[in-house]
């Protein structure tokens, strides 16, 4: 029996065209259509056969037997593709409130690439897959899902991701070849004539996430990331921030549902506050009270009010929010650890860079690049004025890491940070202050030490 690739490759022939002058044609690409005619490529979608047979002037028999043996095709490419593979989660049903965000995500489909980025616990991949099965009509060929394990100590290399999504294909790895931009260039290729969104969920660097994007084309990646991953150009973002209050306390409410309209009011209300909008944290402080129905929430609310015991409490069988952090703190170097857990010890709401010089030990430059990685982790907030500040959960876990320091060290800390003011008033006094009023590095360094 005649071959799709076979009957492809006659019809060209008869029509007296190169593969150049086909894929001018028909708009499919030169690359793609070189697959087809080898065998690599036996079931292209419906509307890629229609664009061929139009190019070459099919009509009658030969138009429907070119269809029907690329429909015969994807069936077989459906029957060789292993179950479960990359498939999407399923949505929590509880999902609330983000509606902005969910907004934001309609537009996936414009973009080629869009990311989502914040700290642990915010609900990232819980927002990528309630927009990936929302969006689902629009990419009728297909939604792929495939953790990139970009915070684990060994995150997903590029081409291994690559054979991965091309095995999801429909065993389109077995072609594929060793070389990460050649596979990229293939992985390219087959998304080219096909209308599908790939989750690529916790991408650790645009190293890792780059040659996983779409090149034009009907198909999409919808990408999340603890990192801003600042490099990455052309892609649509969206940085996620913690729940509104109001929200917060609808996501517990829905959480705690099955309890009954007892657990309502002022107490809800506070584990929510003490939550500071996190839903992973919200899930967990859910989900204690609904496996054990002899507490409370003014019980639970009571334990989380104790700020020594808050990172403790806040777990449930294996989700423990202390845990999500330190996926992140691990990720630093041992300057960026130790300026951030030394902050903790700062008091006030926020501080700037020569206050994290003078904890951290080490010059104002050095400050600044630290001050980054905390924020590009998510591990700081930046706020106007270069002025930083912690969410409270993390302030606690930041906290909990000076058992790291000697003992000896954190009384140097707190001695440190309570002579600053003085240090500062008494360096100032020494210099004349600037024309323009604001002092110079130098000033700042002296200070410092």
């Amino acid at each position: 029996m005649t071959s799709f690739a076979e009957l492809l490759r006659l019809h060209r022939h008869a029509a007296r065209l190169t593969l150049e002058q086909l894929a001018a044609a028909s708009g499919v690409s030169a690359r793609t259509l070189s697959d087809m005619e080898r065998g690599r490529s036996t079931g292209p979608q419906h509307r890629t056969v229609t664009a061929l047979a139009d190019a070459l002037a099919l009509d009658g028999n030969a138009r429907k037997q070119l269809g029907e043996l690329a429909r015969e095709g994807r069936l077989r490419d459906h029957g060789t593709r292993s179950s479960g593979l990359c498939e999407l989660p399923r949505s929590v049903d509880d999902f609330t409130g983000r509606a902005a965000e969910l907004a934001w995500t309609n537009r996936v489909v414009q973009a080629n690439a869009s990311l989502i980025t914040g700290p642990a616990g915010l609900g990232k991949t819980t927002l990528a897959v309630r927009a990936a099965h929302a969006l689902r009509p629009d990419f009728p060929d297909g939604v792929f899902f495939l953790d990139l394990y970009g915070m684990s100590a060994q995150p997903i290399s590029a081409g291994d991701a690559l054979a991965q999504l091309l095995r999801a294909f429909g065993g389109a790895d077995r072609f594929a070849p060793q070389d990460v931009a050649a596979r990229a260039s293939l992985y390219r290729s087959l998304l080219q004539d096909r209308r599908v969104l790939i989750v690529l969920d916790n991408a650790g660097s645009e190293e890792q996430l780059r040659p996983l994007l779409t090149d034009g084309g009907n198909s999409r990646v919808l990408a999340t990331s603890r990192r801003l991953l600042a490099g990455l150009e052309g892609v649509h973002r969206l940085s996620l921030g913690p729940l509104p209050p109001a929200e917060a306390v609808v996501l517990l409410t829905g959480i705690l549902g099955e309890r009954g309209p007892s657990e309502s009011g002022p107490a809800i209300v506070e584990l929510a506050k003490l939550c500071g909008g996190l839903p992973l944290a919200l899930r967990i402080v859910g989900n204690r009270l609904v496996s054990r129905p002899g507490w409370t929430a003014a019980d639970l609310a009571a334990r989380l009010s104790n700020e020594e015991r808050r990172l403790d409490q806040l777990r449930a069988g294996d989700l423990k929010i202390a845990n999500a952090f330190g996926v992140s703190y691990e990720q630093l170097r041992e300057v960026g650890r130790r300026v951030f857990r030394r902050l903790s010890s700062v008091p006030g709401k926020d501080f700037d860079a020569s206050i994290a010089a003078v904890v951290g030990d080490t010059s104002l430059e050095e400050a600044w690049e630290v001050l980054d990685e905390l924020v590009d982790l998510g591990l700081l907030q930046e706020g106007p004025s270069g002025r930083y500040h912690f969410h409270d959960l993390v302030r606690l876990f930041a906290r909990d890491r000076l058992q790291d320091e000697p003992a000896a060290g954190l009384d140097e800390i707190t001695d440190s940070v309570s002579s600053w003011p003085l240090r500062m008033a008494t360096t100032a006094g020494r210099r004349l202050v600037p024309a323009d009023g604001l002092p110079d590095r130098s000033f700042l360094d002296e200070a410092a030490r």
